[in-house]
């Protein structure tokens, strides 16, 4: 049997409106800064993440400005699909250029952490808004539930 593909997701220190995000997996790597505008995407991830664990589709989207990534988690059986696709903008054409399948521990326990930790982060409220607490509560109970089911 082939070992999932794991994904590494690191969430960096927000400074002025903008966060470094770096995402691996063993062929891929991803870095860049979003932005905080017009959504903030580390609220927008956690609840990705609950929608998920619950099997509905979802996306993020993490705005460059102009340019866009966007992170879409699809159920697909007992695996999880994360296709990472660029755009020019919010609403121009998406372009493909990564896709994993892997499993709840593969895709969404590593977001999940980088959550957590991020948001053990000290930081200027000005820099960047924390993760709103009911959410991150809702999501650990979710993941704890999951990994104890």
């Amino acid at each position: 049997m082939t070992k999932p593909r794991k994904i590494e997701l690191n969430l960096g220190n927000p400074i002025n409106g903008w966060l470094p995000i770096e995402l691996k997996s063993m062929d891929f790597e991803l870095e860049f800064n979003a932005s905080n505008i017009p959504e903030n995407p580390t609220d927008k991830l956690c609840e990705s993440l609950i929608l998920a664990v619950n099997g509905i589709e979802t996306e993020i989207c993490w705005n460059l400005e102009p340019e866009c990534y966007f992170f879409e988690l699809k159920q697909r059986g007992k695996e999880i699909e994360l296709n990472i696709l660029k755009s020019g903008g919010i609403t121009e054409n998406r372009n493909l250029i990564y896709k994993l399948t892997g499993d709840f521990e593969s895709v969404i326990l590593p977001m999940y952490r980088s959550l957590k930790k991020f948001n053990t982060l000290e930081f200027d409220k000005a820099d960047w808004k924390k993760i709103d607490q009911i959410k991150l509560n809702k999501l650990t109970k979710l993941i704890t539930e999951r990994k104890n089911g």
